[in-house]
């Protein structure tokens, strides 16, 4: 069993900025679940949350819980939560830039038997041919998709049974998006993965998961399926770009509809 399970979780920053108000989600064994929302509404505060690194953004839980394959991960340091299985590719693309590819996989699978290490990296290359004909360039001299292909690999080696993975779309084009959302959604059926994607790009991620919420203010406004989502005017036209605006009346009379308020 891989899944994960949030529960009314509050996260505050500096013991006064509050991040999340509440927040509840559950991404089931093998299931792939999408968490949408615009720039500051809390998407990677809770990646954070889930990872174990808060402690080092100053930020801590205020109340609620985590449990991974059941058992409470809130408040463990980020090196166990990994031994439950979690790994979360942050958004930012942070890898070691000044290794090469071959390096940068390398660390990654560091914990790893020699032998083990060999077959997943080879597997890596199969999957990803243009890193391996980029094995031996600097890390930082890849382009944004390579270096976004370059940390699915990195993942791969932490061999994870849940895999969170924020904003894997920013700053590619369509066609790489397309891609890395094709890979993504290949892993997760071919190795059995739990696959929690935090974007923006709404249309990308529909492409992929089961199951959508949708976060603003540090709280969960929506939850469905992607079919659901698709289909509910006030998500698609307010948070996901998916119809025209009404125009500035409009978006305050939707404000006073809101269904949280």
């Amino acid at each position: 069993m891989a899944e994960i399970q949030v529960e009314n979780l509050k996260v505050v920053y500096r013991g006064v900025i509050l991040a999340l108000q509440g927040v509840s989600l559950r991404a089931g064994a093998g299931e792939a679940v999408a968490l949408l929302g615009p720039n500051g509404a809390g998407k990677s505060t809770l990646v954070r949350s889930l990872a174990g690194l808060l402690p080092q953004y100053d930020g801590r839980v205020l109340d609620g819980r985590i449990l991974l394959n059941g058992q409470e991960s809130h408040h463990l340091p980020a090196l166990k939560v990994a031994s439950l299985g979690l790994t979360a590719i942050l958004e930012g693309r942070p890898i070691f830039r000044y290794l090469t590819v071959v390096e940068n996989l390398r660390a990654a699978g560091h914990k790893l038997p020699p032998e083990r290490q060999k077959a997943i990296t080879e597997e890596i290359f199969t999957r990803f041919p243009r890193l391996y004909e980029r094995r031996f360039e600097q890390g930082g001299y890849l382009s944004g998709g390579e270096q976004q292909m370059l940390l699915l690999g990195m993942a791969l080696l932490t061999e994870p049974k849940i895999l969170v993975v924020d904003e894997p779309s920013l700053g590619l084009s369509p066609k790489l998006t397309e891609e890395v959302m094709r890979v993504l959604d290949e892993l997760r059926r071919d190795k059995g993965l739990t696959l929690l994607l935090v974007e923006q790009n709404a249309k990308a991620a529909f492409s992929i998961v089961e199951r959508v919420y949708v976060m603003e203010q540090g709280r969960i406004v929506f939850e469905g399926t992607s079919q659901e989502a698709q289909a509910d005017a006030d998500v698609m036209e307010f948070y996901l770009g998916g119809a025209a605006a009404g125009g500035f009346a409009e978006a305050k009379r939707y404000r006073r509809r809101k269904r949280w308020v």
